[in-house]
C-alpha cells in the first residue's frame, strides 16, 4: 500500500511526532519495570522472564524510534516513514502477542487487580503505538484507535494540603506535585515516587498545578513540557516570578527529546530535566539531588533567618540598654528634684507648726491686756489669730501632703528597698490614682476625668512593699487615664472620661479594679501587654517597661494575680488580686 503522505515531515510536526510516539514506549517500559519488580520480589522466574522480554522488546523499539525520527533527522520523507512502519510493526505485533499472552497467563494465575491492570495497559500501549504508526504513514482512516484503560482510581488520602513551600525533611523523603496531562504518565510516576517515600500530588494541566501551589506546600514539583491549557514553559514562568515559590525546584519532564528544550528549561530556572520514557535509577538520583540541594538551602535560609534574629536581638537589647540608661538618668533626676525640693517643704511645714505654736503664745500673752481692749478689738483680734491659725493647719496639712508626694517620688527613682511593711491599700490605691491625675494634668492643663472610688473600708492591713506596688497602680491609673483621654480626643468634648476604682476582700484575698471608658486594648496586642519594652503608645510616649515591671511585682514579687477585661473602643478593667 503507498503512503498517503507526499510531503517530508519537518520542524515541530517532526518533534511532535516523536513526542507521540515516545508516550506509548513510556507506559510499556514504565508498567512493565513496575511489574518486573515485583514478580522478581516474589520469587516468580517465568513470569520475570517473559516481562524482561517485554521490556527489552519495548527498548528496541525506542531506539528505532529515535534512530529513524531522531533529532539529527532535519527531515524525514514518505518512504523513509515506510520503511520505519515496515521495520516496527513486525516486532510490536510480536510484543503486543507477548503482552496479551502474558496477561492471559496472570488472570489463569489470579494475579492482584493492580498486576492485571498494568498489563493491559501495556498491551494497550502496544496498540496505541501501532495505531499512531499506520496513521502518520496512511491516514487517520487507516488507524483503529486503542486507547489504554485508565489507571486505577487511588484512594484519595485526607492528608491536608500542605501552604507552597516547605522546609524538605532530612530523611531524603519529600511533598511532591506531579503535573501531567497524561493519566498513565501521572500514575507510573506517583507509584513509583510513593515507593521511594515520598508523599505525591496530581495535576492535570499548569492551571490546576498553580491553584495547588497556591494552596499547598511542596518540596519539589515535576513538570511536564506538552499540556493544554497552559503549557510547562508558562507554568515554570509563573513559579519563578513568584516570590514565596522561588526556593521551589522544578525538574521539568517531556518525551520531547531536542537539547533546545533542554537548554531553554534550565535557563528558564528548572533544576533539571527528565526525558521519557523515565530510567528509574536516574529518576530516583534526579529528585534526591535535588530535594539535598533544597535541603541544603533550606539550612541556609534557616542559619541566615538565625542571624537575622540574632542581630535583631542584640539591636533590641542596645536599644533596651539606652532605655534603661535614660530611665536610670530620669532616676536620679527625679531623685535630685525631689531631694531638693524635700528641704524647703521640711521648713515650710516645720515653721507652720512654729507659728501655730507661737500663735497660742501671742493668745496668752494678750489675755492681761484684754480688759482694756474693747469688745470689737477683742473679736477683730481673736478673729485674726482664728484665722491665721487655720490657714498655718492648712499650710501644714498640705505642706505634708506634698511631703508624701515627695517621698514617694524618691521611693520610685531608688526602686524601693523591698522591704515589707505593714500598709493600708486603700490609702496606697488613692494616693497612686491622684498622683497618675495630677501628673497629666501638669503635662496637659486640658485633661480631665471623673475619678470614681468605691474603697472596702474592712480591708485589714497588707504586708507589702509599698512603694513597690504604689508604682503598679500609679502605671495602670496613668494608663487608664490616658487611654480614656485619647477617647476624648476622638470623640471631642461629648465625651465625658471616667476612672473607676474599687477595692474588696474575700476569704483570704483582696481585690483592686481599676475600669476606664477609654479606647480599650486590640486583640492582636492582648497577648504582648506584659511583654518588656511593649507599647500601644505612640513613639516616645511610653517606654513600654510599666505594665511588664507591674507583672513581675505583683505575681513574682507578690504572688498575686493580674489579669486584663478589655473590649476595644468600649473600656479597659485591670483586676489585681494579693493575698492578705
Amino acid at each position: 500500500t503507498s503512503a498517503v503522505m507526499t510531503s517530508p515531515l519537518t520542524g515541530d510536526t517532526l518533534k511532535h511526532l516523536r513526542h507521540d510516539l515516545r508516550t506509548p514506549i513510556n507506559h510499556i517500559l514504565g508498567y512493565t519495570e513496575i511489574l518486573l519488580e515485583e514478580y522478581e520480589e516474589s520469587g516468580n522466574d517465568r513470569i520475570a522472564k517473559a516481562l524482561k522480554e517485554i521490556h527489552t522488546g519495548g527498548r528496541t523499539l525506542l531506539d528505532w524510534i529515535q534512530g529513524a525520527l531522531g533529532e539529527n533527522f532535519g527531515s524525514v520523507s514518505g518512504e523513509q516513514l515506510e520503511a520505519f512502519e515496515a521495520k516496527l510493526r513486525p516486532e510490536a505485533e510480536r510484543l503486543l502477542k507477548a503482552s496479551e499472552s502474558l496477561a492471559e497467563n496472570l488472570l489463569r494465575e489470579q494475579a492482584g487487580e493492580e498486576a492485571l491492570s498494568d498489563m493491559e495497559r501495556v498491551s494497550a500501549a502496544f496498540r496505541r503505538l501501532l495505531a499512531l504508526v499506520r496513521e502518520v504513514v496512511h491516514g487517520p482512516e487507516a488507524a483503529v484507535e486503542t486507547a489504554a484503560p485508565p489507571p486505577s482510581a487511588k484512594a484519595e488520602i485526607d492528608v491536608p494540603s500542605p501552604a507552597a513551600i516547605r522546609v524538605a525533611p532530612e530523611d531524603g523523603s519529600g511533598r511532591l506535585l506531579i503535573v501531567e496531562d497524561n493519566p498513565a504518565n501521572r500514575d507510573l510516576l506517583r507509584r513509583r515516587l510513593e515507593k521511594e517515600g515520598h508523599q505525591v500530588w496530581e495535576a492535570e494541566n499548569g492551571v490546576q498545578a498553580l491553584e495547588k501551589l497556591a494552596a499547598g506546600q511542596f518540596d519539589l514539583m515535576l513538570l511536564d513540557v506538552l499540556m493544554p491549557e497552559m503549557d510547562g514553559f508558562e507554568v515554570l514562568a509563573r513559579v519563578k516570578q513568584d516570590a514565596r515559590l522561588e526556593g521551589l525546584p522544578v525538574i521539568m519532564i517531556s518525551a520531547l527529546d531536542e537539547i533546545q528544550s533542554v537548554v531553554r528549561c534550565i535557563e528558564m530556572g528548572a533544576e533539571d530535566y527528565l526525558p521519557k520514557p523515565f530510567d528509574p535509577v536516574l529518576l530516583r538520583a534526579r529528585i534526591g539531588a535535588s530535594l539535598e540541594k533544597k535541603r541544603l538551602r533550606d539550612r541556609e535560609r534557616r542559619k541566615t533567618e538565625e542571624l537575622e534574629e540574632a542581630l535583631q536581638r542584640l539591636k533590641e537589647t542596645q536599644d533596651q540598654l539606652v532605655v534603661q540608661e535614660k530611665m536610670a538618668s530620669l532616676g536620679a533626676l527625679t531623685a535630685g528634684i525631689a531631694h531638693e525640693i524635700k528641704n524647703p517643704l521640711n521648713f515650710v511645714t516645720n515653721f507652720a507648726e512654729l507659728s501655730v505654736d507661737l500663735l497660742q503664745d501671742l493668745q496668752q500673752a494678750l489675755t492681761p491686756a484684754r480688759p482694756q481692749l474693747t469688745p470689737d478689738d477683742s473679736s477683730y483680734l481673736d478673729e485674726i489669730v482664728g484665722d491665721l491659725t487655720i490657714n498655718l493647719q492648712k499650710i501644714r496639712e498640705h505642706g505634708k501632703r506634698a511631703d508624701s508626694i515627695v517621698r514617694g517620688m524618691l521611693a520610685h527613682s531608688r526602686g524601693g528597698s523591698a522591704q515589707r511593711e505593714k500598709v493600708d491599700l486603700n490609702s496606697l490605691v488613692a494616693e497612686a490614682v491622684n498622683l497618675a491625675y495630677h501628673g497629666l494634668r501638669a503635662q496637659d492643663s486640658t485633661f480631665n476625668i471623673a475619678l470614681e472610688g468605691e474603697y472596702d473600708k474592712t480591708i485589714p492591713p497588707l504586708q507589702v512593699v509599698a512603694q513597690d506596688l504604689s508604682r503598679v497602680f500609679l502605671n495602670i491609673a496613668n494608663n487608664g487615664c490616658y487611654a480614656a483621654n485619647q477617647k476624648r480626643i476622638q470623640h471631642g468634648d461629648s465625651f465625658r472620661p471616667r476612672l473607676r476604682v474599687t477595692t474588696s476582700h474575700s476569704g483570704n484575698q483582696v481585690e483592686v479594679r481599676m475600669h476606664d471608658n477609654g479606647t480599650g486594648i486590640p486583640k492582636s496586642a492582648l497577648q504582648k501587654i506584659f511583654n518588656p519594652f511593649f507599647t500601644t503608645k505612640p513613639t516616645g510616649m511610653g517606654t513600654g517597661l510599666g505594665l511588664s515591671l507591674s507583672y513581675q511585682i505583683v505575681v513574682e514579687q507578690h504572688k498575686g494575680s493580674i489579669r486584663v477585661n478589655t473590649e476595644e473602643g468600649e473600656y479597659t478593667e485591670f483586676v489585681i488580686t494579693l493575698p492578705l
